[in-house]
């Protein structure tokens, strides 16, 4: 039990920031969170000296734009609402307006071994002082940037100054909210890449894994052709399916490289669903000009940035050490960053 005190405590005190006297609502979705661990939550926030309201909510609709008045009063009387639900800051932001007196934190951890994990129990002020530093410093416009895998992807390519995907999840993203699992970082747009990216896995998040992959080619950032022996067919046939479609749709731009997209949290498990985004060991591309994800992931990746390895079979390099993110540490009384 020692383990998930400790996560739920670094969502409470950490992330949420959560303090006495406040008006904390415990909003979840219905079927999924664990009663016992939305009781130690619950315990959590009273020893703060901050009162809560436990609310559970039927799933929402898949699509929905719309929020029941019921949830929106709740919200909005709240100083801080931890929504282990699947609540959307776009949607959000109807109700609430620009600057509303409530802080909202995001977290898909729905049971106790989620928050005993090494993910849900990593210092979160840290983890994103992490994605801070990369996301508006060291992913910058004209860095040189090289990826190879094990499996034998090895492109190289340069940072450009737009992402259509990563515009899409700025959009998507409230100055009102929080993230507590620490997701992918945006997407780092692309120019001239090329190289070949051996398909390890399909299926998005569920990171299917392939038995013979397949290879696509890149050249002047346009996926031009997909490649792989015999065995492979299957999969080269898919994803030169893709290709083809993209092409149909949007013409020469639809093959296009849009950016590259993965985890940054020292210690996320590459995981099945969303929540395994966050890890380090996993990448993959989007698709100019409407930043598409086809499905197709590398693992156990290594990132040189203007030729300094950052990760390094999918872990931060060992030689890899952030001045600024040192400086972060010591702020939050941590040892070492990562």
């Amino acid at each position: 039990m020692e383990p998930a005190i400790e996560g739920i405590s670094n969502l409470i005190n950490n992330c949420a920031e959560v303090k006495r006297g406040e008006n904390v609502l415990l909003l979840n979705e219905l079927g999924r969170m664990e009663s016992e661990l939305m009781t130690l939550i619950a315990e959590t926030v009273k020893e703060i000296g901050a009162s809560y309201h436990i609310m559970w909510a039927e799933p929402l609709d898949r699509g929905v734009v719309s929020l029941s008045p019921v949830l929106v009063g709740a919200i909005k009387s709240a100083d801080k609402v931890i929504a282990h639900y699947p609540l959307r800051d776009s949607i959000l932001a109807k109700y609430l307006g620009e600057a509303p007196k409530v802080r909202v934190i995001h977290s898909m951890f729905r049971t106790l071994a989620d928050f005993a994990s090494e993910h849900a129990r990593f210092h979160w002020g840290m983890a994103q002082a992490i994605y801070d530093r990369f996301e508006n410093e060291l992913f910058a416009v004209r860095r040189k940037w090289r990826i190879t895998t094990p499996a034998g992807t090895d492109l190289v390519g340069v940072i450009g100054p737009v992402s259509e995907r990563a515009r899409q999840l700025e959009d998507d993203r409230a100055p009102f909210s929080r993230s507590f699992n620490s997701p992918a970082f945006i997407p780092v747009a692309t120019l001239e890449s090329n190289g070949k990216a051996v398909i390890e896995y399909a299926g998005g998040f569920q990171r299917i894994p392939i038995d013979h992959p397949p290879t696509i080619m890149i050249e002047n950032n346009v996926m031009v052709r997909v490649e792989g022996p015999p065995e492979a067919k299957t999969w080269v046939e898919r994803y030169a399916n893709v290709l083809d479609e993209r092409a149909q749709q949007f013409g020469p731009k639809g093959r296009s490289v849009d950016s590259w997209h993965g985890g940054l949290h020292p210690r996320a498990g590459c995981v099945v669903g969303l929540i395994g985004n966050a890890s380090t060991k996993m990448l993959h591309f989007h698709m100019a000009p409407d930043g598409a994800h086809i499905a197709a992931q590398m693992g156990d990746l290594t990132l040189e940035l203007d030729g300094e390895k950052i990760l390094e079979g999918g872990k931060y390099a060992p030689d890899f050490d952030d001045p600024k993110l040192r400086e972060a540490a010591r702020n939050f009384g941590l040892e070492h960053w990562r």
